[in-house]
């Protein structure tokens, strides 16, 4: 009986030490994120008129920053799975411009703002004070028209897209952690149609519709993650 009573409490103890790393990641947490960002898409302009069609590609580099907000789950021994969402509060302008012979010059302007990602995120751990994260996620970001010529039709629809990312996860405290992450996503297309007056020499003062296409624009990011687990 005692060796019977012996080996379940050594059974019960690794257990324990099992779960004791995993818990450490365990709990809510919020976090403030910076990053680089770059954002490229191909973009089309296509007219009624047939004359002024313009394919380009497109693309910047930006800092982003971020709030993250979650709660983390142990689900097992080395392994967890956390479900947040973090929120980027910043406002980006996206400029059309075309003023190439024979075509009508034309701007078309888009405002993005009140960007959001939902995610869900399997946490694997390395040892007491690192993990290897991995996340899935939906993001949606508001696009509205600017100023700009002419007159819209179409309203363009709002940015959406999943993503994922690879990162790690260090407990620099008991509940100060540091986080780096790796992130990708493709956004669907978005498309918007404006109604305009052509000032070419052939179609002088002709109603013509211009429609703007940005086709899957894609988003890679770098970041850098400090935050606290209550």
């Amino acid at each position: 009986m005692k060796k019977i009573l012996s080996t379940t409490a050594i059974a019960s103890s690794l257990c324990l030490l099992g779960t004791s790393a995993i818990a450490q990641f365990s709990g809510p947490y919020i976090g403030l994120s910076g990053s680089v960002a770059g954002f490229a898409t191909e973009g089309k302009k296509e007219s009624s008129d047939a004359r002024n069609t313009v394919n380009a590609k497109g693309g910047l580099v930006t800092p982003l920053a971020a709030l993250d907000i979650g709660y983390q789950f142990a689900a097992g021994k080395g392994f967890g799975i956390g479900i947040g969402a973090t929120y980027n509060p910043y406002e980006a302008e996206l400029k059309a411009t075309n003023s190439t012979a024979p075509a009508a010059s034309s701007t078309a302007t888009f405002e993005v703002k009140d960007a959001y990602t939902v995610y869900i995120q399997p946490t694997f751990e390395i040892n007491k004070d690192a993990a290897f994260i991995a996340k899935a996620f939906y993001s949606k970001a508001d696009i509205s028209t600017g100023a700009g010529s002419g007159t819209l039709i179409t309203k363009p629809n709002d940015l959406e897209g999943i993503g994922f990312s690879v990162g790690l996860r260090v407990m620099l405290t008991p509940n100060a952690f540091l986080q780096t992450e790796a992130i990708y996503t493709e956004f669907d297309t978005v498309k918007a149609s404006k109604a305009e007056v052509s000032t070419t020499a052939a179609t002088g003062g002709a109603a013509i519709t211009r429609t703007y296409t940005a086709d899957k624009p894609e988003l890679v990011e770098g970041r850098i993650t400090l935050g606290y687990k209550f």
